[in-house]
């Protein structure tokens, strides 16, 4: 028996799949950028209660991590990388419907670091905390996951660009 939270549908072309896990639909694709070099990208949809509890522990964790008197350039880089993606949740915050966001895998990374650390609860409790927890640890488990397969998909692809 199949399991509804996990379908894979397979595409027309051989380096595209689309896979929804946990209730968080995907599409991982792989393709030259421009200098021919393979590239993946990552699209997926949140519903609006997934969005705010993202954008709610996004902004948790950058005003916790970064709330210094002086960073270092890495630091600055993170920063940038971090306000880009609460940036594209504000965008996609208080609308109806799913919101679909499209990003490269080192930025779903960030994503998922910066869920790990709000989830991980290692700065002080602040309002709206304890109702973005739960649902946030939800899109945590599916990014997570999202994750791994696209970095695959990257490494799978940067082989038989080698070859």
């Amino acid at each position: 028996m199949r399991n509804p939270a996990r379908v894979v549908q397979k595409a027309a072309r051989a380096d595209t799949y689309t896979v929804t896990v946990g209730l968080l639909p995907n599409h991982i694709e792989t393709y030259p950028d421009r200098d021919g070099l393979p590239s993946v990208a990552v699209t997926f949809d949140l519903t609006p209660v997934q969005v705010d509890a993202a954008l709610h522990a996004l902004r948790i964790v950058r005003e916790a991590r970064y709330a210094l008197t002086q960073i270092s350039t890495d630091d600055a880089l993170a920063l940038r990388e971090l306000t880009a993606l609460v940036d594209v949740l504000a965008d996609l915050s208080g609308r109806a419907g799913v919101g679909r966001i499209q990003t490269a895998v080192a930025r779903l990374g960030v994503l998922r670091d910066g869920l790990a650390q709000f989830v991980a609860a290692e700065h002080l409790e602040r309002e709206g905390d304890a109702l973005a927890r739960p649902v946030t640890f939800d899109v945590l488990d599916a990014i997570d996951e999202i994750h791994a397969r696209a970095v695959r998909a990257a490494l799978d692809s940067a082989l038989a660009a080698e070859r």
